[in-house]
């Protein structure tokens, strides 16, 4: 270690243990930080397609580091290629001294890694289909946390017996029920690393992956994924959205209300699903969760073919809109006490957004796939008199009306000089803000936040330059997409991929119980990454991003959940196409 980076540790120690209190401080210090700044290269580790810009990053380089980066073919172990770093700039966020290396103009498909004096890279590909491992990992994980049948999965080996077969018992007195009476909610997917099952992210999470459907149906295939269901006709994809779509059908009132959340009243640590017996509740209706209910439905109302089937979701979009003609003002369903053993999933002390003291937004997103689906004047008209009300925020269980917007202003067969020149307008302005933050950032990330889920905040602002860049061509919007997806797949900090089962240096320790409890290891898993809140008190707190550790003791950094998935497959299959 050079004598400037002790001298820079030792600073930021003695700093850190005056912010922070002693016993965290000596830990963040001694366990943390003086490793963080060691010299590496960061880069891809899955790796990239031939025409991608391919910038690797050289960190904390000593001040007598090689000028020459090579690229080497990892077979031979031959030099293919020589890299020039640039220059070292300080980034503000992480406090890393970076330097590009930029080989984009290297093509040809292998494995490689790079070298600079004794550093070298984890290995990496070049080439056409090297992400479809990773794609089916991502989206299997779906099939592996459903709930209430066995899962027996012949790839991964992973094994549990039907669990949650009571759910579910009513929590609370309401227009139609008595708490304690009995209902039929079996089904659906665990959450995240728990067993809870959301409304919201159940929503969000299908609509995010039938959007991409709706954009490229033909990547989507019977056979993909392996599931008890491939061989059906039908894609792999859909028959995996059935079963979120089938549980949602559950939490509806007969009036159209839907219940918010369901779980047991404690966190069944250490033990599997089938071996979680405790007596589980469904809580309370809520506006916001109707609404996006309503919205998911109705998707799903244009996208299943079968008559039947599609008439059964559009009916309870519709059912679930009637409800809310009903609500003047929004119903949370909350009562103190119902989270002792699940999330909120409401406006709280972590999550305070301005969207979740409304539920407009959620009305916004109903009322504009109700209107793809039915093509009904009314929903567009909705549309039309609140759009002054929708800021373009990120697409989340938090504000789920950029969804609508999107799909409106790309699909909508409508005036097109009704909204779309104005929901065009918005996107680009936000578009432009992310870029600003790209620009700003030593590792080009679209999103400065490091709250609970920073991950998935950084992937859905990728989505957005997506978008950007369909609607432009222009190519910096691709680019820093693309820069999104490089950070998740170990181009930071950390050296690490923030999925499971994913390159050389994959988040290992996931906070997840069923695979806490029988010690297993469940490939695709997206961790929450970066907080610099760490409510858990294990990950270290006011670091930004690198308020990060890879433990299955931090929930608050290092938990999976099914709508941290879903935008990055979003995000990757959009760039396979695109690219």
């Amino acid at each position: 270690m050079s004598r400037r980076r002790k001298l820079r540790t030792l600073l930021i120690c003695f700093i850190a243990s005056v912010a922070l209190t002693i016993g965290v401080a000596k830990w963040v210090c001694s366990q943390q930080l003086a490793e963080d700044f060691a010299p590496k290269i960061v880069l891809n580790q899955v790796g990239y397609r031939a025409n991608w810009d391919k910038v690797a990053f050289l960190l904390n380089a000593e001040d007598n580091a090689p000028i020459t980066t090579n690229v080497i073919d990892r077979q031979s172990g031959k030099t293919v290629a020589t890299i020039q770093p640039g220059p070292a700039e300080l980034d503000e966020q992480s406090r890393d001294r970076i330097q590009t290396l930029d080989f984009s103009n290297f093509k040809r498909s292998g494995e490689y890694y790079l070298q600079a004096g004794d550093l070298k890279s984890v290995p990496f590909q070049i080439g056409q289909d090297i992400y479809q491992d990773t794609f089916t990992k991502l989206l299997r994980t779906y099939y592996l946390q459903r709930c209430g049948v066995a899962i027996f999965d012949p790839i991964t080996g992973i094994y549990h017996p039907p669990c949650h077969l009571k759910d579910a018992v009513i929590a609370h007195d309401d227009a139609f029920h008595k708490a304690g009476d009995t209902v039929q909610s079996q089904g659906g997917w665990h959450d995240a690393g728990d067993y809870g099952k959301y409304v919201a992210t159940t929503t969000v999470t299908i609509g995010s992956l039938f959007s991409l459907y709706e954009q490229y149906p033909q990547n989507f295939t019977d056979d993909q994924l392996d599931i008890p269901e491939s061989g059906n006709q039908l894609p792999d994809l859909l028959d995996e959205m059935k079963v979120g779509l089938d549980w949602l059908l559950s939490t509806q009132r007969q009036d159209g209300g839907v219940y918010r959340k369901l779980s047991g009243k404690e966190w069944p640590i250490g033990k599997a699903p089938d071996e979680d017996k405790q007596t589980r509740y469904l809580y309370g209706v809520s506006t916001p969760e109707t609404g996006k209910f309503a919205a998911v439905m109705a998707m799903a109302g244009r996208i299943y073919k079968d008559p039947q089937q599609a008439k059964t979701y559009l009916d309870a979009a519709q059912l679930a809109w009637d409800y809310l003609q009903t609500q003047d003002q929004m119903q949370e369903g909350w009562i103190d006490g119902d989270d002792s053993g699940s999330g909120k999933y409401l406006l709280s002390e972590i999550d305070i957004e301005d969207s979740l003291k409304t539920d407009i937004d959620d009305r916004y997103w109903a009322a504009a796939e109700l209107f793809l689906t039915t093509g009904d004047s009314k929903f567009e008209q909705y549309l039309v008199d609140h759009f002054d009300q929708m800021p373009f925020n990120l697409y989340e269980w938090k504000d789920a009306s950029t969804l609508g917007m999107v799909d409106y202003l790309f699909y909508a067969k409508a005036d097109p000089n009704q909204l779309k020149p104005q929901i065009q307008q918005k996107l680009l302005d936000r578009a432009d803000q992310i870029m600003g933050r790209v620009e700003g950032s030593g590792y080009r990330l679209a999103n400065h936040r490091f709250i609970w889920g920073s991950n998935k905040m950084t992937v859905e602002e990728g989505i957005t330059l997506v978008h950007a860049y369909h609607l432009t061509q222009e190519q910096k919007y691709k680019e820093a997409a693309l820069d999104q997806l490089h950070y998740m797949m170990g181009r930071n900090h950390f050296d690490q991929t923030f999925v499971t089962g994913v390159g050389t240096h994959p988040v290992a320790k996931v906070n997840h119980l069923f695979a806490r409890a029988k010690q297993i290891n469940i490939p695709g898993l997206v961790v929450g990454g970066p907080n610099d809140g760490a409510q858990d008190n294990i990950a270290p707190k006011g670091l930004g991003i690198r308020s990060y550790l890879d433990s299955e003791k931090s929930y608050a950094t290092n938990e999976y959940a099914i709508d941290y998935n879903a935008p990055l497959i979003t995000l990757l299959g959009m760039l396979l196409e695109t690219s």
